[in-house]
């Protein structure tokens, strides 16, 4: 069996490199964004050609029918998934409720965006009950809202369009607000929250106190997610929160964070104090993790409780919760400078900028750890693709936004030798038909960033494998139904026929989690159902699910828009 995560750390640890060897009153970016963007032409002129990575309506190449599906997968998304709070949740419809999957197969066959107008069903008898909102989906479907607006904004798409896009990214900014504010502490975010109405995850739970009547953290062992009351003064009665925000929550998070920032900063239509509020808690969550806390570290995802968040190590140094100077953790490295970097930019603060760019990569060259040893996300058919999901986000937040030039090459060289295809191995990124990380290669091969002109050619490999992906990916609605492409005869055999013939062939032993996996990465078509496919196995086989989850897509739209948006030349 392969060796653990852990246990490989502190196997190579003793062999690890010297780091040393190796309208709108908002300011430009401290120290490396333009002071002023080409405006956007006005709605309604229609069709302008951008460039992107997808080709848009003014573009050659333009696919309709992909833009389509994107389409209804937005719409959907705004008329259900984010209506009770502005961002990502998922929901449940009772199997027996003919007349709500009814109305909602009418809505998507529409084309409008009033699920009651074109239905006339209101939503809350459709939907049975909201999940919770978690950081991870969330920060990404903000991140998505906000390149679509960003898109049609500056395509020129109709007036009608480009107002319903920036509704919905300023009502995803309200909820990005909230996930810090209702902890009530500067600096930390929430795991996730929801509603406490009846039809709400919320209304499921019990709270817990932060502390106890004798000031002692609850629960006494920290868990990796207790349900809290409103703790922000009685701003947000209606929610409940979850707390110890983990690395891949915050990663989510502070994806949302650099996305909507990358395209809001310079739009006047935005306002001040929306931009004002957004950088204050950018900031304060940046400078919570460059402080060094009690265990002699900085890096640490702190929560309401003042404790370390279960799953909230980043430093390089650390192995999860265990430190162990030396080991030069490539992947945390990773995360580590794509949350700053996304952080640093929305705060435009000089002394977060000096840490970034002086402490974590002149000094602690963190770039270059990340650089030399991301490949230790990489375990085989053992793999855990939540890592790889978190390092390939991370990895595009660090190529964007990063304002040295050698750390935002040494993050694409993570991303691309380090994770995507390292050179003699086999089961790697660049054959599994995740978009995202085909994306994150682009730009990496690329070079170039948000702000700086691309250096290279786009690679159309991996490109056109990303798009290959969303074309096959579900359309609206996506029910989490059932899958099972192998039956008990056929494992046994070791090899069947999916459920439209194609051929797959098993693997000999079981993935992580004893999950059944092929030895080549499955068609997208044929997948198990996912609420988030680039951090799901792309190997597995079989998936169960009722029927009773939709699923709102934010894995395609954050891929699909992020392409759209994403020109080699940026848009100073």
């Amino acid at each position: 069996m392969p060796r653990s995560f852990v246990s490989t750390l502190l196997f190579l640890a003793a062999c690890a490199p010297d780091p040393g060897d190796a309208d709108t009153d908002v300011a430009p970016v401290v120290g490396c964004a333009p002071t002023t963007f080409k405006a956007s032409p006005a709605c309604g002129t229609g069709g302008r050609a951008r460039g992107a990575l997808i080709a848009g309506e003014g573009d050659g190449g333009y696919d309709a029918p992909l833009a389509a599906k994107a389409r209804r997968h937005d719409r959907l998304f705004r008329a259900l998934f984010s209506a009770q709070t502005g961002v990502n949740s998922e929901l449940t419809v009772p199997l027996e409720d003919a007349n709500a999957r009814a109305a909602i197969d009418a809505f998507v066959a529409g084309d409008g965006w009033d699920f009651e107008a074109v239905t006339g069903r209101s939503v809350t008898d459709t939907v049975g009950m909201w999940t919770k909102v978690a950081g991870g989906y969330a920060g990404v479907g903000i991140a998505a809202d906000a390149f679509r607006y960003g898109v049609l904004r500056d395509e020129g798409a109709p007036c009608a369009e480009v107002d319903e896009a920036r509704a919905q990214v300023l009502a995803a900014l309200e909820g990005l607000h909230r996930a810090s504010a209702i902890t009530g502490v500067p600096g930390v975010i929430a795991r996730g929250y929801a509603r406490n109405d009846a039809d709400s995850a919320g209304s499921t739970v019990d709270t817990v106190p932060l502390f106890d009547d004798a000031g002692t953290p609850l629960p006494v062992e920290k868990n990796n997610g207790t349900w809290r009351a409103d703790n922000s003064g009685g701003l947000y009665p209606d929610y409940v929160w979850e707390d110890s925000c983990s690395r891949d929550m915050l990663v989510g998070w502070a994806f949302g964070y650099g996305g909507a920032w990358e395209v809001i900063a310079q739009d006047p239509t935005i306002a001040g104090e929306v931009k004002a509020q957004m950088q204050a808690d950018a900031a304060a969550i940046a400078r919570s993790l460059l402080t060094v806390q009690a265990s002699g570290y900085d890096l640490e995802v702190r929560d309401a409780d003042g404790r370390m968040t279960l799953n909230g190590a980043l430093n390089e140094n650390s192995i999860d919760t265990v430190y162990l100077d030396g080991v030069q953790n490539g992947p945390y490295a990773m995360m580590s400078l794509g949350i700053l970097s996304a952080l640093s930019m929305v705060a435009q603060d000089a002394e977060i900028e000096a840490a970034l760019n002086d402490t974590l990569i002149a000094e602690r060259r963190l770039h270059e750890i990340a650089r030399d040893r991301a490949y230790l996300v990489d375990f085989g058919n053992a793999s855990n693709f939540s890592n790889y999901n978190m390092d390939f986000a991370a990895g595009i937040l660090g190529e964007r936004y990063l304002c040295d030039a050698d750390a935002r090459k040494a993050m694409a060289g993570a991303v691309d030798a380090g994770q995507y295809e390292i050179p003699g191995r086999e089961r790697q990124p660049a054959e599994q038909g995740q978009t995202l990380y085909d994306l994150a290669a682009v730009l990496a091969r690329m070079g170039g960033g948000a702000w700086w002109p691309a250096e290279g050619a786009v690679d159309q490999g991996p490109l056109g494998r990303g798009l290959a992906t969303l074309t096959e990916f579900p359309d609206a609605p996506f029910w989490a139904n059932a899958v099972e492409n192998c039956d008990a005869d056929e494992i046994a055999a070791g090899a069947c026929l999916a459920v439209d013939g194609t051929p797959i062939t098993l693997m000999p032993t079981l993935g992580r989690g004893d999950v059944l996996t092929a030895t080549e990465p499955v068609p997208m078509r044929l997948r198990p159902a996912s609420n988030y496919n680039w951090r799901s196995n792309p190997y597995a086989v079989n998936g169960e699910g009722d029927g009773t989850s939709l699923y709102p897509g934010v894995d395609f739209r954050i891929a699909y828009w992020l392409g759209r948006w994403v020109t080699p030349q940026p848009r100073e």
